[in-house]
């Protein structure tokens, strides 16, 4: 990762945090910073309690958003975060992303203030309008979707988004393969899925491939 590269960053607040007990904000706190994911390519980084930020690379991006919300409402799922994520160059490389500097970080940051405006927990903008404006259309989509997750849902969907198939996730919950099945359908997951895979032809299509 070089001065001028294309990242991905990613500015997040709970929300209503106040709804949290103070062992399920500092559980919350300690999954993100001990995300264990290759593809974050700065570490998460808390200020003012509940709010954060890290940074991908752009392809990623859109996986990871969806990672850190899911792991909320595992852990309370009437609470969720607002994701903001901004694509641009780096001006400043710092290993604390909070003193790390260029577009994508002040896209990022600027959006987060956006996303009450526009009722919108998740949002995706780069430099280029006519890409951002087919990605909000996504994200508004997607939105609808995972704000209704349940934790239930939330917890199958987690093992799913770690490469388990149906049969090895009623495994390790305990519950049988239909009712997998059947917390996958009515999450909608597919279509989130099927967001995920468009959003990366996109990215790649624009900014080239993670490799």
């Amino acid at each position: 990762m070089k001065i001028n590269d294309e990242i991905a960053v990613l500015t997040c607040d709970i929300i209503d945090s106040s709804l949290l007990s103070v062992d399920e904000l500092k559980n919350y706190q300690q999954i993100i910073e001990s995300l264990g994911d290759e593809r974050i390519l700065i570490r998460p980084q808390f200020y003012r309690g509940d709010s954060f930020q890290l940074a991908t690379k752009p392809a990623d991006a859109l996986e990871i958003a969806i990672k850190i919300r899911i792991e909320m409402k595992r852990i309370h799922e009437k609470n969720d975060v607002r994701v903001s994520v901004g694509i641009g160059k780096i001006s400043t490389l710092n290993e604390n992303v909070l003193f790390s500097t260029g577009s994508a970080f002040e896209i990022s940051g600027k959006n987060l203030d956006q996303l009450k405006e526009k009722k919108l927990n998740l949002l995706i903008q780069t430099e280029n309008t006519l890409l951002n404006d087919e990605l909000e259309t996504y994200c508004y989509f997607a939105d609808v979707i995972i704000n209704g997750f349940t934790k239930i849902q939330s917890n199958i969907i987690y093992y799913k988004m770690q490469g388990l198939d149906q049969a090895g996730i009623a495994n390790i919950i305990d519950v049988s393969q239909p009712a997998v099945s059947k917390s996958l359908k009515t999450a909608n997951w597919q279509t989130i899925e099927r967001f995920m895979k468009r959003y990366k032809t996109l990215i790649n299509q624009n900014y080239g491939s993670n490799d």
